[in-house]
């Protein structure tokens, strides 16, 4: 590759596959401009990864980060770019990446959504809707929800979905449990229990390769979905964890009840449940199921209340973050090619 750019990106179940997501969704975007993209993986990628990465339209390479980094961002000309999603690199490892992106040429973005760290970075994305933001010394700071990474496909349904607002019941019939490509925390089963009993009319559906065996009569279990964005669609409440799929539903306009499943998952929680984005379901995956149960009825009790939040959460965010991102990277790159 002697142009474009490289992703050093997590795909494992340990660390949840929302990385890998996000990550392509910016890989598509830059394939679509014309950029040559590899993607980098670990050892421990879910073995469909590279499938992932091949159909997003890049070249998926693996073996040693610290290898990858030097062959491709330490040599002049070899990768315009370098973009990096892990929580499990260390500043020593970004510091030393950081040195050979500038020896190249090469523009280094680092994906930093816990407000805790300060990476070495020419750029740093922070798509959080948590306030006050955090400071960065990178040069360029992309920060919140306008910048969140989405597949294009949710831009593209976004006016479509908007209109359907209107017509969301006041208790929903349809509701959706998802809890990413991997549910790290194991909460898909007992949170499709919750919504069957705080909606025993309603018809759950729950994405989830590992049910409990006492699930409920109206409770579907589904698969993996490749089009799960006509799963959100069709669906008058979403329950996932407070991650990035809730930007997902933002998009379009689907009422989402969440839990934070992670630490890094809090401040981005905390920010949505307060303005009225998003119903909180608990900011530890140890919430009881009573608990889950009695935050989904008491918050789809008023009259309107799904709409409400519907309408409330289409403001967050448009879907078009990946090109946002893109173009702010082809910027950047600008600015170092003048120096």
């Amino acid at each position: 590759m002697t142009a474009g750019a490289l992703v050093l990106c997590e795909a494992a179940s340990a660390t949840g596959l929302g990385h890998l997501v996000r990550s392509l969704a910016l890989v598509a975007e830059l394939v679509r401009r014309g950029e040559p993209v590899q993607v980098a993986l670990r050892e421990d990628a879910v073995p469909d990864a590279a499938d992932r990465v091949r159909a997003a339209g890049a070249e998926p390479v693996t073996g040693s980060w610290e290898d990858l980094a030097d062959a491709v961002a330490g040599r002049p000309g070899r990768a315009r770019s370098v973009v990096v999603d892990s929580y499990r690199t260390d500043h020593v490892f970004l510091r030393s990446l950081h040195r050979s992106c500038r020896t190249s040429g090469s523009t280094l973005l680092v994906m930093e959504d816990t407000g805790r760290l300060d990476p070495p970075a020419d750029v740093v994305l922070n798509s959080s809707a948590a306030l006050p933001p955090p400071r960065y010394g990178a040069p360029l700071v992309l920060r919140g929800p306008r910048f969140a990474l989405l597949r294009p496909e949710f831009a593209r349904l976004r006016e479509e979905a908007l209109a359907t607002v209107s017509l969301l019941p006041e208790v929903p019939a349809e509701v959706l449990v998802v809890f990413g490509g991997s549910d790290v925390a194991g909460r898909a089963g007992l949170a499709a229990q919750a919504a069957a009993a705080a909606f025993p009319r309603a018809r759950v559906r729950v994405v989830t390769s590992r049910p409990p065996r006492d699930l409920p009569a109206n409770v579907e279990v589904l698969g993996p979905r490749a089009r799960i964005w006509e799963d959100f669609q069709r669906a008058d409440l979403v329950v996932t964890a407070a991650g990035s799929t809730v930007f997902e539903l933002c998009c379009l306009a689907r009422p989402a009840a969440a839990l934070a499943v992670a630490d890094n998952q809090v401040p981005n929680y905390d920010a949505l449940v307060s303005a009225g984005q998003m119903i909180g379901l608990g900011r530890s995956p140890e919430a009881p199921v009573e608990e889950l149960i009695s935050n989904l009825r008491g918050a789809t009790t008023g009259r309107g209340a799904l709409r409400a939040i519907a309408a409330a959460a289409s403001t967050v965010t448009d879907g078009l973050g990946a090109a946002r991102v893109a173009e702010a990277l082809t910027g950047a790159r600008a600015v170092d090619d003048r120096r």
